[in-house]
């Protein structure tokens, strides 16, 4: 049976990162979220070649859950979400076909082919967390959108599936299940981070969200309102930090703060800066000095993008615009030098509401995506069946899309 999300529903988001931990609880007043709870806490037990330390990420998941619960909670009241970043990620596309009697399709024939497409879709070693539908095809030739009501015997569709390692799947799921916290979806980081950026209007022109993390970048494309495209590049501001480092002899934290402070993309003309030098004593150096570790990095992040998504004729000729977000945008003259390099509109991500904790903060950009994708996982609430299956629960959302597209 079918239950629509009722606005009493009460939610736990985490956006686990390589740089922070971040939980937030909200429930739904009047269909807005309000959160009620957050904290966030600097991560520890990630290592730059992608390994995890569960002991220390659990305490982290704990610390921060602990600092963000409401008052007089009862932690059985909300559901739980997470991201997740794999940056050996998996995306495939998929067709699948099943026959049909003479009858016009039906939403239950609709039914069909999706489950028959998610169970079509499986790989070993993988985990399907995302599958979207592409568009319907009729006895193998004409391609449409809606269905309903067409005659044919042969009905198929196209999906898009992303796939994460079934290690880091799991390994995530103990560091959650360590703090007894049961996670009922993980959201890929990429994703996540579009859908709280990207407007319809944008999504449907040709649009490219680029994600810049800690130690990833995550790129996601829609095209005519569909998701094309989604990667993980193994490089981001951590990467930029380090060079800072060796090239200036300086600690890692003090390279994080001289690139947060006075890191920019555009010469500066010979300024003086003072920065914090190993031995504990502060040193003066050209700022100049700066841009010129900084800058190649950063070209060398949006020329790797530029390569890997322009190599696709498709996305070459219909993304239209860029948006840059993740903790990473923040540096001076991104917007310029992405432009340059990607030869599109650049914006950089932002919560419009300058009153909101999360305006000009677009390393938050994953934790508000997460917000949206959790209200949509539960718009209709299959109580049926077990979500604790990848693959059903990759199912019951693609059930609440045809709900919604075929009501």
């Amino acid at each position: 049976m079918l239950k629509i999300l009722s606005n009493k529903k009460k939610f736990c988001v985490f956006d686990i990162g390589a740089d922070k931990v971040v939980c937030l609880f909200f429930k739904m007043e009047n269909k807005i979220p309000k959160i009620i709870g957050m904290d966030h806490q600097k991560s520890d037990g990630f290592s730059h070649n992608n390994l995890i330390d569960e002991k220390k990420l659990s305490n982290t998941i704990l610390k921060a859950f602990r600092q963000s619960l409401p008052k007089n909670s009862n932690v059985k009241e909300f559901e739980y979400y997470s991201n997740i970043t794999d940056k050996n990620s998996t995306v495939k596309k998929n067709y699948t076909e099943i026959k049909t009697g003479k009858l016009g399709i039906t939403k239950k024939d609709i039914r069909r082919v999706f489950n028959k497409s998610v169970m079509d879709s499986r790989i070993k070693g993988k985990n399907l967390i995302h599958s979207y539908p592409i568009h319907f095809r009729i006895n193998e030739s004409r391609i449409l959108d809606d269905p309903l009501g067409e005659k044919c015997e042969k009905f198929g569709i196209s999906s898009f599936n992303i796939f994460i390692n079934n290690n880091i799947n799991n390994l995530l799921h103990k560091c959650f299940k360590n703090q007894q916290i049961e996670i009922k979806s993980f959201f890929d980081s990429g994703i996540a981070s579009t859908v709280a950026n990207a407007t319809e209007h944008e999504k449907k022109h040709g649009v490219a969200c680029i994600d810049l993390g800690s130690t990833s970048s995550k790129v996601t494309v829609y095209i005519k309102n569909k998701i094309v495209f989604s990667k993980v590049f193994a490089i981001g501001g951590y990467h930029v930090s380090n060079d800072i480092s060796k090239g200036l002899d300086i600690s890692t934290e003090s390279a994080e703060h001289a690139k947060i402070i006075h890191g920019s993309l555009k010469t500066t003309f010979n300024e003086k800066i003072e920065i914090n030098s190993l031995n504990g004593k502060n040193k003066m150096i050209n700022k100049d000095l700066l841009y010129g570790i900084i800058r190649p990095r950063y070209e060398e992040i949006f020329e790797i993008i530029r390569d890997s998504i322009f190599d696709d004729m498709l996305a070459r000729v219909t993304i239209k615009s860029i948006i840059v977000t993740g903790g990473a945008s923040k540096i001076y003259g991104i917007s310029d030098l992405s432009e340059k390099i990607l030869n599109r509109r650049v914006r950089i991500g932002f919560v419009e509401k300058k009153n909101s904790f999360f305006y000009n903060k677009p390393e938050f950009s994953t934790l508000l995506g997460l917000i949206k994708l959790s209200q949509e996982d539960n718009r209709i609430d299959h109580s049926d069946k077990s979500t604790k299956n990848t693959f059903l629960s990759a199912f019951d959302r693609l059930e609440n899309w045809i709900e919604e597209s075929y009501a």
